[in-house]
């Protein structure tokens, strides 16, 4: 399956800061619009990424449309984890604060192409529909500029009870077919949907002609299920023949960007942008918030809640 070449442009790579970058995980861009004229963009990964790097200064890295990388420090701006279930869903948001935002050769994941329960029932997106896994690999990631990784996989379950995850206990997952590695923790992780089409044999008698639908955000690549130490070291080496993922879904992760704080925060830009008549923006450009206006607007909204 050939994916578009755009879709690449939608991840960046996730390392402490430091003289030489040592990426560990992978990030992605997500477009949340707030009206017809706004949408801001938000970096997401997986919460134990994230957490492994703290309290450190973390580093995303992610190409310039000259070529080379760019480096964005996240400095004191905070994650945002979900609001409810903070240790349970593998989700870490952070708004993508940059003044060279027009100098980043990136894609984001509108809001509005999440496979959400309603999107996976209208388009019957279920178990053996292929999946797209794009990100990092560790032992090759390119000099000159970043090259991400594209790996493919099978929905192998998609389980209505919740998994039990080491160090996340019980959580809302879907189970994928094809191994994830290291770097791919944080993977944005899309679906292909099946189109049905009805047809007649030449005895005429009714038939469906199966193909390949159009790409959904499923949801992030978690990691995937470690093997039991109890293994043989023979059972150890067919394991490559049996690896499952975990996927957190889709829907917990808009849980997460629709956060009361977020939703504040991005309410509370529009405002400013509104009060001061800044020009509108193209509708079709997220427009970031620099790290100053966000950690501005952020101590506002700790004020309101306390």
């Amino acid at each position: 399956m050939r994916i578009p070449d755009q879709l690449i442009k939608c991840v960046g790579f996730v390392s402490p800061f430091a003289q030489t970058m040592r990426y560990g995980g992978t990030a992605f861009v997500v477009g949340v619009r707030v009206d017809a004229t706004h949408v801001y963009a938000h970096l997401v990964t997986a919460k134990h990424v994230a957490d492994a790097l703290e309290p450190g200064e973390v580093v995303i890295a992610m190409n310039a449309k000259d070529g080379a990388p760019l480096f964005l420090q996240k400095g004191s701006t905070p994650w945002f984890h979900h609001p409810t279930e903070a240790d349970s869903v593998d989700v870490a948001v952070l708004p993508f604060g940059s003044a060279r935002f027009s100098e980043y050769d990136i894609q984001w994941i509108p809001e509005d192409g999440f496979a959400t329960d309603e999107r996976i029932a209208e388009y019957g997106i279920g178990l053996g529909d292929e999946l797209v896994i794009i990100g990092l690999f560790t032992k090759f990631f390119g000099s000159t500029h970043l090259i991400p990784i594209v790996r493919t996989g099978n929905i192998a379950m998609m389980p209505t009870d919740r998994v039990p995850i080491k160090n996340f206990g019980e959580i809302e997952a879907y189970l994928a077919e094809g191994r994830s590695i290291g770097g791919l923790s944080g993977s944005p992780v899309f679906v292909r949907s099946t189109v049905n089409m009805p047809m007649q044999n030449k005895q005429g008698h009714k038939m469906h002609l199966s193909g390949l639908g159009p790409l959904h955000f499923l949801g992030l690549m978690h990691g995937h299920w470690d093997l039991p130490t109890s293994f043989s070291a023979a059972e150890q080496a067919e394991a490559v023949n049996m690896g499952v993922s975990i996927v957190v879904p889709a829907k917990k992760i808009l849980e997460v960007l629709y956060s009361p704080e977020l939703v504040a925060m991005r309410k509370e830009h529009v405002e400013k942008e509104t009060r001061d008549k800044y020009p509108t923006m193209d509708s079709a450009a997220p427009k970031p918030l620099t790290k100053q206006e966000f950690e501005t607007v952020l101590k506002k909204v700790s004020r309101k809640k306390s």
